[in-house]
């Protein structure tokens, strides 16, 4: 009959490919590879995992613990490690057709391109081309691998059965803008993947923001590259016309914007947490990675596709700029009251064990003593003790002929009734004494006790040895009597014939014959109690070795605990979470100090026999805390709060953390997406948990505890619960999207940076995209920037004060001025590379141009003006060239076109036309 295995579990996963650029891109392909152990304990077949790296060494790999407590190392494996590398790479582009086409003239080339990118991102792209037809290959491959059925067949090998929610694939890329590598290849990969891909798969990005790379060694380009990455990728998430170029020797057909959503991660979120190690984020983009997969449920993975779905519907434009760009951000809660009460928990099982093996009370084995005065009285009775089976002889020569046989009987007797006392005796039971004692008195008092009764013991042993030794004694002398007598009678010399007629009586009679049957049953019984006594004897001698080798396990785990508890752990590792995204109830800091939360967890007492079965497994236990919900555990908070008001304090201290930590990890400038008329920001903020729609959790149905993390209209109304099943963890994920590049926190900085530095080297991946690519900024059109400039300077509210143009700042309030430079070439560049400062005098410009057109006085005196200003253009371009740079002189030239055109438009205007003088009925 075949064997039934048990049915495995079923979960549901997208098909997911996650692929890894450069070393951002490698620690975050870890930590998502760490995410699913812990979770699965395996490696679901449904992830496919690939790092492109320019860089080979694979060594890196970090500690898991498997649900079932198992530990595990999280690490790339060789076939999901791709090395570009390009020897000879100061050739390339003279060599290589497809790479002749784009380097970049001012790029540093290196001879080899064996260990990393050097942060050059033309070098990351060289790399790629180098090993352009192997990497085709390789994703072309992983794209079908990523599509096989047998994926989804149950397998003996894995712990569970894994079901897809849709036949279509999930491919990610990330890395980092701001390096080398994935910085300079990731467009080129998303191309290449959009080639391979079918319009029913979806194409994420994960990219890392360089702001976290600052002020460490061999950083100096990070703010220019991500600038640079994000005007590429600004362009071509804009671009809608199709257009190819060659890869290698494959056309590549680019017909859709590279990402259906781009994720961007920086240092310090929306709620002004930051984050101060690259590890940190790169924890965050493999949770990313990890929810995106759809881990926890059809619910949230529902739920994402639908914001992907609206985002992509409802993008809006901010200023003639797209706003492409998302982020998000994510925190776990862990209910882990074994864990997290660990030091709290020690400490009792520390104070168990002392007292286990500290002297309590005085025990007396008051049994052994009872036992043994009983056992001096113990008899047989005279049903037990049986009849002689033996008549009397009829004459002394039968008697003397049966004599061996009455001795045998006799004998038989003895060790009958001493067998019979000992099955009829019960030994003495120590067990359940000792239990009971073990209640009220620890291991000291119970060796002490059993000495004293072993030593009692010992004397009664010796006064029945005397005894028996009596009874055996008169038992042989008797029966030795008897035979001298039964022998003497037999053999005494035969009289004369008168004597042969007095009868000759036999020496056994009914009467002696009795007196040797009990003697040899006394005998029995004396020897058996002596027997009973020895057992006695070595049961409280074995009982009280086994006692002594508990008591040295108990002191081998006490000192064990001694050790973990002297034991030096890391600083402010102890009280303290020490994950970034992952926080724990109870709270740690409580735990550590044996405070409010500890009193939560419930430890039976083991008793002596489950402690002499398995010591270090009843020890085990005093270390573990309660079987218990977090909705059983959240609930007796809520219930307590007003009583316990510490506890309740640091729960809403770990929910307020929770809901900022998960914040999305970007910030940007407000003011530039505050305009409803002109985009729409998405915001949905989800919460998985074991079961969403069950009002009794806390979590849904407690109004306080909810107000800690959403405590306004607004925040309910984005707040979306989805049931993951988990009974034991909390889940709070962030998404915020539709902002535009431009209004990213310090993408000024990171413009700035790369306007210093492109005069010596090149940050794009292309020589041609130096020039032709459109800025993030939304800055004026340089029309726009000459007319409002010109007028300005026509209607006198662009003048010259002190050596410097400036005009009116509005924004700083009255008397306040905002000055652009000494020299008109200068002014003129500043006015157009701050669109706040063009906005503010546009927006003068308009009003005082609507003011003076209201009149035809009014439009004669502007007019007047253009002439007069006209002139001294003319003039000032006549004059000679050393007064004025080429820059001036080209200000001067388009001054002149704006004044010409306002001339020729209020030569006609009039401005009556706008009047309605309609006159009613």
């Amino acid at each position: 009959m075949l064997k039934e295995s048990p049915e495995k579990e079923v979960r549901k996963l997208k098909r997911t490919v996650l692929i890894g650029l450069g070393g951002t891109g490698k620690r975050a392909l870890l930590q998502a590879k760490k995410r699913f152990l812990e979770t699965f304990g395996e490696e679901p077949p449904l992830i496919k995992f690939l790092l492109i790296d320019t860089t080979n060494a694979n060594t890196d790999s970090l500690r898991v613990e498997t649900p079932d407590g198992q530990e595990v190392k999280a690490r790339l494996k060789a076939s999901e490690v791709l090395h570009i590398e390009a020897r000879g790479a100061s050739l390339l582009p003279q060599v290589h057709d497809e790479v002749r086409t784009w380097f970049p003239p001012k790029a540093d080339l290196k001879a080899n391109i064996l260990s990393g990118a050097g942060q050059i991102r033309a070098l990351g792209r060289l790399a790629l081309f180098a090993n352009a037809a192997t990497v085709y290959e390789n994703l072309r491959d992983l794209l079908a691998l990523a599509r096989d059925y047998l994926d989804e067949r149950p397998s003996e090998e894995r712990r569970y059965i894994y079901e897809t929610y849709s036949p279509h694939l999930t491919v990610v890329l990330v890395g980092s803008l701001a390096g080398g590598t994935g910085s300079g290849i990731f467009l080129d990969m998303a191309f290449v993947l959009r080639e391979l891909m079918k319009d029913e798969d979806q194409l994420f990005g994960y990219f890392l923001l360089p702001d976290i790379y600052l002020n460490r060694p061999g950083t100096q380009n990070v703010e220019a590259n991500a600038y640079a990455a994000l005007k590429e990728l600004d362009h071509f998430m804009s671009r809608e016309d199709t257009w190819s170029y060659t890869f290698g020797g494959h056309r590549i057909q680019v017909r859709k914007k590279p990402f259906d959503m781009l994720f961007l991660v920086n240092r310090q979120n929306r709620a002004g947490k930051t984050f101060n190690e690259v590890e940190d984020l790169a924890e965050l983009l493999g949770l990313g990675l990890y929810l995106i997969s759809g881990p926890l449920g059809k619910e949230l993975a529902d739920v994402f596709d639908n914001i992907v779905h609206q985002l992509n519907e409802q993008k809006g434009k901010y200023y003639g700029k797209t706003a492409h760009y998302a982020s998000f951000g994510a925190a776990e809660l862990r209910f882990d009251p074994e864990s997290v009460a660990s030091e709290a928990k020690r400490e009792r099982a520390i104070a168990t064990l002392e007292g286990w093996l500290s002297s309590r009370a005085p025990w007396t084995a008051w049994v052994v003593g009872k036992f043994l005065d009983q056992l001096k009285d113990k008899i047989l009775e005279q049903d037990e003790r049986g009849e002689p089976p033996i008549s009397p002889p009829g004459s002394p020569g039968e008697e003397a002929s049966r004599w061996s046989e009455y001795r045998s009987a006799l004998e038989s007797q003895r060790q009958k009734m001493k067998e019979q006392a000992l099955n009829r005796w019960e030994d003495l039971d120590l067990e359940a004494p000792l239990e009971e004692a073990f209640r009220d008195h620890n291991l000291p008092d119970l060796l002490q006790g059993l000495e004293e009764a072993l030593n009692q013991v010992k004397k009664h042993i010796a006064q029945l040895q005397q005894e028996a030794k009596d009874a055996d004694n008169r038992f042989k002398e008797t029966v030795e009597q008897a035979g001298k007598a039964i022998s003497q009678a037999n053999n005494r010399p035969r009289g004369w014939f008168w004597q042969r007629s007095q009868a000759q009586e036999p020496y056994l009679t009914r009467k002696s014959i009795a007196n040797l049957w009990n003697l040899a049953t006394e005998a029995g019984i004396a020897s058996a109690r002596l027997e009973l006594a020895e057992r006695t004897k070595r049961q409280i001698a074995e009982r009280k070795e086994k006692l002594e080798n508990l008591r040295r396990r108990l002191q081998e785990e006490l000192d064990k605990l001694l050790q973990q508890k002297e034991a030096p752990g890391e600083p402010g590792q102890r009280g303290q979470d020490r994950s970034p995204f992952i926080l724990t109830l109870p709270p740690p800091y409580l735990e550590a100090k044996g405070g409010t939360a500890a009193k939560q967890v419930h430890r039976p007492s083991p008793g002596l026999r489950e402690l002499l079965q398995d010591t270090q497994g009843t020890v085990q236990k005093l270390l573990e805390g309660s079987k218990v919900s977090l909705r059983e555990w959240l609930a007796e908070v809520v219930r307590h709060r007003e009583t316990d008001a510490a506890l309740w304090e640091a729960v809403e201290r770990t929910f307020r953390e929770l809901d900022q930590l998960s914040s999305p990890a970007w910030d940007y400038e407000d003011a530039w997406v505050s305009n409803p008329g002109l985009g729409y920001r998405e915001q949905v903020h989800i919460m998985g948990l074991e079961d969403a729609s069950n009002r009794d959790h806390p979590l849904v149905g407690d109004e306080e505890l909810i107000n800690v993390f959403a405590g306004n209209l607004h925040d309910r109304m984005r707040l979306q619960g989805v049931s993951t099943g988990d009974p034991r963890r909390v889940l709070f994920y962030k998404v915020e999207a539709s902002i535009p590049a431009f209004a990213l926190r310090n993408i000024e900085r990171y413009r700035e940076r790369s306007e210093r530095l492109r005069g010596e080297r090149s940050f794009h991946v292309h020589r041609d995209w130096e020039t032709t690519l459109p800025d993030l900024l939304p800055l004026p059109e340089r029309e726009e920037a000459v007319a409002v400039w010109t007028k300005a300077r026509l209607f006198g509210l662009l003048t010259k004060k002190d050596g410097q143009y400036c005009f009116p700042d509005h924004r700083r309030g009255k008397d306040q001025f905002f000055s652009l430079g000494s020299r008109p070439g200068e002014a003129f560049k500043a006015l157009s590379q701050d669109f706040f400062a063009f906005k503010d005098l546009e927006a003068q410009v308009r009003t005082e141009e609507a003011s003076r057109k209201a009149s035809t006085e009014g439009i004669r005196g502007v007019l007047d003006n253009i002439l007069r200003m006209k002139e001294d253009r003319h003039t000032k371009l006549e004059s000679a060239a050393e007064n004025w740079s080429e820059e001036d002189r080209e200000v001067f030239r388009l001054e002149l076109g704006v004044l010409e055109g306002l001339e020729k438009e209020l030569a006609h205007y009039n401005p009556s036309h706008s009047e309605d003088n309609f006159i009613p009925v």
